[in-house]
């Protein structure tokens, strides 16, 4: 085989008469760099073959080397007439040369995986760039079989990467970006990343720099700081806000240099929780890695929030800033944070104090108005002498507590000082003028707040007690009216001179009465009501409530547009929205939003109305086999948290807001666990308290018991929540609990119960588990004799009720916080519990499914 190269100048120079000398030079020199040896560094050679125009291709991988046979193979088929051959002699010589095999690698599977790549390619081309995240996923899942194929990832990079129809795909996948969601393009940029890397591409031209405020607008914080008046301490009043309206100090940590001995986060994360909580991502988390791919430049956000206790770390609370990366290289959001911080706090290494621009940061940040605390990594002691409002510390050698105390005091003396307040909305404009884009400023979100404006304007212009009565009339003293009347109809008798039959009509003629009252009083539609349903038929839902009073929730609004479609069915009036009702409630379940069930003011199920809300459900979905899962426990125990963590629900779960009624969250099941559990959704069923403090009369047994009921009637299994070890809780819970058990039973139906006792102490302790196990046991059969009574039934156990193993139908929580809020974290325990908690569930449900008391939307109304 003859190839002919001419030959280059470094070529030339090698004689044969000195060919040893040059052998040993050219070997140590491609040991070092890779290259030839009158290059000092792998770029001089790279750059030298990017300059040759005898280069064919120039792909830097790292360590790994390519073989000429196979850039041959993938990437130069049209420069010679049989590339298979010329690739194929090739290896055969290195072989020969060499005695190492290099296997059918680079033979056969890689011309398999060739073709394969190039006929994957013209399907590329039909592809339309739609912001779908899922042509990207399809193309990491090839890059994989690419690489298992041929073992490494040259067809992909020689092949695919190389591929005009790709690369514009890429690139406009990446123009098409800009004009997504904010909150869409890390994850995009991610995928993105992960299909160029590793390799001289990179993700550059992606938009500008996001500010995201509409993502954070929802997010509420509480604290309670203490102010100071000379010696005296005065406690200031619970603050309960939205976090991004909340005016409070920023203090911004940045870097300047590499810094590879200190961890600017995780000395966020010492300051903020004395290392017990990972506030801040950093290089030494669990999944990190050494090079920083996707969080160069990011900015995070984290308030402190006091507790009003004398260990608090700062008085009042204060927002902190971190960058991420080299401030060097992010000039746009340094500037930023200048403007709008009221201390910088920078980390700097000597060994990079020699760089012009980093010099010029420093001497910025040390000239500006804002006050300045300087941590030299490579510096054990600071000479004495500080300005008014310019500090240094060294940080080298120090022990953590003896760091933290002194950068504690020195930035709450430094805040003290200050009287810079800062919010996430009041930085809009800051961020406008430095060019980033708003997520506020899209034009969804800007139609959206404009409409929202116009309910709040409508809401704040009516005193809370006169919302109801004048915005809201259906579910006022009318619903209440109907549904005393249609309760009394389930205990009829005589009255008087009057037969069961003519109290039955005179009842169902006061009934339709209210009900066309309630129309003469909603139509016209009041203001709020035809804002709210123009906004639902043409807007996104979940941008509606960010600004809401939290007195005034989406359930009220919904409440009465479920009022509003049943005194149409009743009356067979079909107005123009009659369809359009229950449609956009479908829509609010589909979307992940909670739906009322039962009313809680008046302890009533709107049946015609949910029965509606499940038809729309039918017509988008289809008949769906669901599995119901209620909640029921005594009021305040956490029973919406357990379920928005078990499943990331959003039932409410802020101070002050107990759940009212019981509200139903529709969960779609991932299709490959469907054919394991046997259905394709989960209906949750959250419920309010019982024993509620407001309803402490002598109706509130009757509710509990009602409720219970309910609950436990409508669920394949429910969730029996007990907080603490206090006996009378936990005797009350159980009385209402098994008396709903004890009617399920005796109207043939099987549901099943699990005990969740959380904020147990030491439940570790297997001993102090079997003593609780043991006296539960004991309470419930107690109970269920008590119950069997009232119900005039011969049962005398528990497990006579239901199927229930009292070793593995309990489960002991830990709390849910790790120390005291709002600064404590989450305790793993609890997660862990959590997770076991949902493995018992899908256990049990399996054991019991082959029972055939799933429900589907058709029938889960029957009850």
């Amino acid at each position: 085989m003859n190839v002919d190269v001419s030959k280059s100048s470094s070529q030339a120079s090698l004689e044969r008469s000195d060919r040893g000398s040059s052998h040993t030079a050219i070997q140590l020199s491609v040991t070092n760099t890779g290259g030839p040896s009158e290059t000092d560094c792998l770029a001089q050679w790279k750059c030298g073959l990017v300059a040759s125009n005898t280069t064919w291709c120039v792909i830097d991988r790292g360590f790994q080397l390519i073989p000429v046979w196979d850039i041959i193979l993938s990437n130069h088929s049209g420069d010679f007439k049989s590339t298979y051959q010329m690739s194929s002699s090739l290896r055969a010589a290195y072989e020969a040369l060499t005695n190492h095999s290099v296997g059918t690698v680079f033979g056969e599977e890689l011309a398999s995986a060739v073709e394969e790549a190039r006929s994957f390619l013209e399907h590329v081309k039909t592809w339309e760039v739609t912001g779908d995240e899922r042509k990207l996923l399809t193309l990491i899942d090839f890059k994989q079989a690419l690489y298992e194929k041929a073992k490494n990832l040259s067809v992909w990079i020689n092949v695919c990467l190389s591929h005009k129809a790709l690369q514009e795909f890429l690139v406009n996948t990446v123009l098409f970006c800009q004009k997504s969601a904010p909150q869409n393009i890390i994850y995009i940029k991610s995928l993105l990343q992960c299909l160029l890397h590793p390799h001289i591409y990179s993700v550059k031209d992606f938009p500008r720099i996001e500010f995201p405020l509409w993502s954070l607008s929802q997010i509420k914080k509480s604290w309670k700081g203490t102010a100071k008046s000379g010696e005296q301490t005065e406690r200031s009043s619970y603050t309960n806000k939205l976090i991004y309206q909340a005016e409070t100090p920023i203090v911004s940590f940045i870097r300047i240099g590499s810094s590879p001995s200190s961890s600017k986060s995780q000395l966020l994360n010492a300051l903020l929780s004395k290392q017990k909580h990972d506030t801040f991502f950093h290089r030494h988390c669990r999944g990190s890695a050494k090079d920083c791919l996707l969080m160069k430049g990011v900015v995070e956000i984290s308030w402190y929030c006091p507790r009003g206790s004398d260990d608090d770390i700062f008085d009042s609370c204060v927002a902190f800033c971190n960058l991420h990366g080299d401030a060097r290289d992010h000039e746009p959001q340094l500037s930023f944070l200048q403007e709008i911080s009221a201390v910088n706090v920078v980390l700097v290494s000597e060994s990079d104090q020699g760089d012009r621009k980093g010099r010029r940061i420093l001497q910025d940040l040390w000239q500006s108005q804002r006050p300045l605390v300087c941590l030299f990594t490579e510096k054990e002691n600071i000479a004495a002498g500080r300005s008014s409002q310019n500090i240094r510390i060294g940080i080298k050698n120090r022990s953590e507590a003896e760091l933290m105390g002194e950068l504690t005091k020195t930035i709450r003396d430094l805040l003290e000082g200050s009287s810079t307040l800062s919010s996430l909305d009041m930085c809009l404009g800051t961020a406008r003028q430095h060019g980033f884009i708003v997520d506020e400023d899209a034009e969804a979100c800007v139609i959206a707040k404009e409409k929202a404006n116009e309910l709040v304007k409508l809401l704040k212009g009516e005193q809370l007690s006169e919302i109801k009565s004048k915005l809201l009339p259906l579910q006022g003293k009318l619903w209440y009216n109907w549904c005393k009347k249609d309760r009394e109809l389930t205990r009829l008798q005589e009255k008087r001179n009057k037969s069961i039959e003519h109290h039955r009509s005179q009842i169902e003629c006061d009934k339709a009465a209210i009900r066309r009252k309630q129309l003469d009083t909603v139509y016209p539609f009041n203001q709020l009501m035809q804002s709210f349903l123009g906004f639902l038929q043409s807007q996104d839902y979940h941008q509606l409530w960010s600004q809401i009073d939290s007195s005034v929730g989406l359930e009220h609004i919904l409440r009465e547009v479920g009022q509003i479609y049943e005194a149409l069915e009743s009356t067979d009036t079909k107005h123009v929205c009659f369809l359009k009702l229950p449609e956009i409630a479908a829509d609010l379940m589909v979307s992940g939003y909670p739906i009322e069930l039962m009313d809680g003011d008046v302890s009533y199920v709107p049946l015609q109305w949910v029965a509606a809300i499940f038809d729309r459900l039918i017509e988008r979905l289809g008949d769906k086999r669901v599995f119901v899962l209620s909640v029921l426990g005594i009021q305040s125990t956490g029973k919406s948290t357990l379920l928005n963590a078990m499943f990331g629900l959003q039932f409410n779960v802020s101070a002050g807001r107990c759940t009212r009624g019981a509200f139903m969250q529709l969960i779609k099941v991932d299709e490959k666990l469907q054919q394991d559990v046997n259905f394709d959704y989960m209906l949750v069923v959250d419920t309010e308290g019982l024993r509620a403090i407001e309803m402490a009369n002598k109706h509130s047994l009757n509710h509990d018991n009602e409720l219970a009921t309910f609950v436990i009637g409508i669920g394949n299994m429910t969730l029996i929540n007990i907080f603490g070890e206090n006996p009378s809780e936990m005797q009350d819970i159980l009385q209402i609990a098994v008396q709903a058990f004890l009617r399920m039973k005796q109207v043939k139906l099987s549901p099943s119960c699990l005990f969740v006792h959380q904020n147990v102490g030491e439940i570790t302790a297997k001993e102090q588990n079997m003593e609780g196990q043991r006296r539960l046991q004991q309470k419930l059969d107690e109970m269920t004799v008590t119950a069997a009574q009232q119900e005039f039934c011969d049962i005398t156990c528990f497990s006579d009720v239901i199927r229930f193993d009292v070793n593995t139908h309990i489960h002991y929580f830990a709390h849910l916080w790790e120390g005291n809020p709002p600064m404590a974290p989450p305790n793993p325990t609890y997660s862990q519990n959590v997770q076991q908690l949902k493995i018992r569930i899908s256990d049990l449900w399996n054991a019991l499914r082959n029972e055939n008391f799933i429900f589907s939307f058709k029938n889960s109304l029957e009850i």
